[in-house]
């Protein structure tokens, strides 16, 4: 049986606005018991079903992204439900093939990863989630690596040897495979409703709330009311919200998000299964979150000479420009900072920034993690916050910044639904990505910044995809009509966040996915889950300063070239 929220108040508006979100806050705001909004199907390695929901899905795309998935996110075919199976981050081990060689500058590093269970048992499939990387702490140097599932209990790393010295291997397991049967269950019995999200409408001078999905199965029709669908197939939007009796869809005036199920009483995980990863505590009890455990080695690090012919490797780079090929990996740090692989960057003081932002307009669209970039650049730049009178939080926007001797003008907005703000949003000025490119004018002297992904990693990842063929046909219309026009594209990064909220597995495969729609195209890639993947400091969905001074410098080599 289909999932229903069943959820529609109306509160006499007073004096104050904190009458309301008081309002908003009393037990009696409780959803209904939540079922699986349909059983648990067995655990596909097809991530594009072919249900009425992905009719949009071009065969050959989706058939190309699925393969890409399944190379470099595993298996999940008959995964036993059983803790003694369970990968062990004790027992497992890694070793570097041929120890012995001598190593180079240019070379390519090879690791085998052997899983192995809770009995200190060889595994025999796959499907655990690892994250890899190389190091040098002295000289703060360090580079990404691609792991990749072989099936069988085995999985490989490759990277590339980028400078001299003692350079360390570390291998960390994200979660085992049978975490990942958990999060693949659970995504497949709660495709939509894990996130609470709710729709404020204005009467005169009363209020009423009603809840919203991705899916209008999920909406329990309000006594005396309906359902609004607020969806816009132009942007690949779905989204619908409980009309309560006696209001029109059109005075729908706030948007925000309101919780999560909790994994053991509204997921329904079992004690077995929660072991599989590690509490954490948060604001309303205790949550899930990846164990994110090390992975040893006998031997771990090893010795780089000078390549043979003392050159160096980014002196033959092309300039930067959009649509350059990127390799694996696109860069790496070296004393802290990031080095392309894909151009060769200068970096400038913040006065030659102004000369070259000179007259431009950068637009930073997305989430919160582009308002960083948006933040930082206001502050190296010495900008002034513009307030708007259409402004609506700090985590949707609008929010605009100027320098006045140089003229340039930067701006950040917010994706729309779902958004997952806290913050009751001005519902009326939430855009749709693809809209809000289609109205930017373009040329020689605009930027235009876009992330997409974060808030879509408890949602299925077809609604995903869905969105972002919308985006990416905006931007080729973009630059259709103005080919000068600088698009950079700002994948997720990794971010340490809980089970249900923004865990990597199910963003590594938008990231994956990400990156693949938008390869060949004459677009900017900025490798943010590469940069924060081998980065020196604890994941977080908001990296340090460090971090995005080097993305943003990164960034900024395209434009001031």
């Amino acid at each position: 049986m289909k999932t229903k929220l069943k959820f529609v108040v109306t509160v006499a508006m007073g004096t104050s606005v904190f009458l309301f979100f008081a309002l908003a806050n009393k037990q009696s705001w409780q959803l209904r018991s939540y079922q699986p909004s349909r059983a648990p199907g067995p655990l596909s390695r097809n991530i594009f079903p072919n249900g009425s929901g992905d009719k949009t899905t071009p065969d050959e795309e989706g058939a190309r992204l699925s393969r890409l998935l399944q190379e470099f996110t595993g298996s999940y075919l008959d995964i036993p439900a059983d803790n003694e199976t369970a990968t062990s981050a004790d027992f497992t081990e890694f070793q570097i093939l041929h120890p012995g060689s001598v190593y180079r500058v240019g070379d390519i590093l090879s690791v085998l990863i052997r899983a192995k269970d809770m009995r200190n048992r060889e595994k025999t499939y796959g499907g655990d989630f690892f994250r890899a990387k190389i190091y040098t702490e002295r000289t703060k140097s360090s580079a990404p690596g691609r792991v990749r599932d072989f099936g069988n209990g085995t999985y490989g790393v490759t990277f590339r040897l980028l400078w001299e010295g003692d350079v360390t291997v570390s291998v960390r397991m994200v979660h085992s495979s049978s975490a990942v049967r958990v999060i693949k269950r659970v995504a497949e019995g709660f495709p939509f409703n894990r996130s609470w999200y709710q729709r404020r409408y204005i009467t005169g001078n009363k209020s009423s709330t009603g809840w919203c999905s991705l899916n209008p199965n999920d909406l329990q029709i309000p006594e005396g009311g309906g359902i609004c669908d607020f969806s816009d197939s132009y942007a690949g939007v779905e989204w619908y919200c409980q009309r309560p009796e006696g209001v029109a869809c059109k005075q729908s005036v706030f948007h925000r998000h309101n919780g999560y199920l909790k994994e053991h009483t509204d997921l329904g995980l079992t004690e077995e299964e929660m072991r599989y990863f590690k509490f954490m505590h948060r604001r309303n009890g205790r949550g899930l979150e990846a164990i994110k455990a090390e992975i040893q080695s006998k031997n771990s690090t090893i010795q780089v000479a000078g390549n043979s012919s003392g050159a160096d490797e980014e002196e033959q780079l092309p300039s930067c420009r959009p649509g350059l090929p990127v390799p694996v990996p696109s860069g790496y740090y070296r004393n802290g900072r990031w080095v392309s692989r894909v151009c060769a960057t200068t970096r400038l003081s913040p006065l030659e920034y102004k000369k070259c932002l000179q007259n431009k307009i950068l637009d930073f669209l997305g989430d919160s993690t582009v308002r960083q970039w948006a933040e930082f650049l206001a502050k190296l730049l010495n900008m002034e916050n513009i307030p708007v009178p259409y402004f609506t939080s700090a985590t949707a926007g609008p929010v605009h910044y100027l320098e006045t001797e140089w003229n340039i003008t930067t701006r950040y907005q917010s994706h729309g639904p779902p958004l997952k703000t806290y913050t009751w949003t001005n519902a009326t000025l939430l855009s749709n990505l693809a809209r809000i490119i289609d109205s930017i004018p373009g040329g020689p002297d605009r930027v235009v910044v876009v992330t997409l992904g974060l808030h879509f990693s408890n949602h299925p990842l077809s609604v995903f995809i869905r969105r972002v063929r919308a985006v990416r046909a905006a931007i080729l219309r973009l630059r259709s009509r103005e080919p000068e026009t600088i698009v950079v594209i700002k994948p997720p990064n990794t971010t340490g966040a809980s089970f249900n909220h923004l865990d990597e597995w199910p963003l590594f495969q938008i990231y994956l996915v990400l990156k693949e729609m938008f390869s060949g195209l004459p677009v900017v890639l900025v490798d943010t889950w590469e940069m924060t993947d081998c980065q020196f400091h604890e994941d977080n969905v908001h990296p340090t300063n460090d971090v995005i001074s080097e993305e943003v410098s990164y960034m900024l080599a395209y434009v001031c070239v």
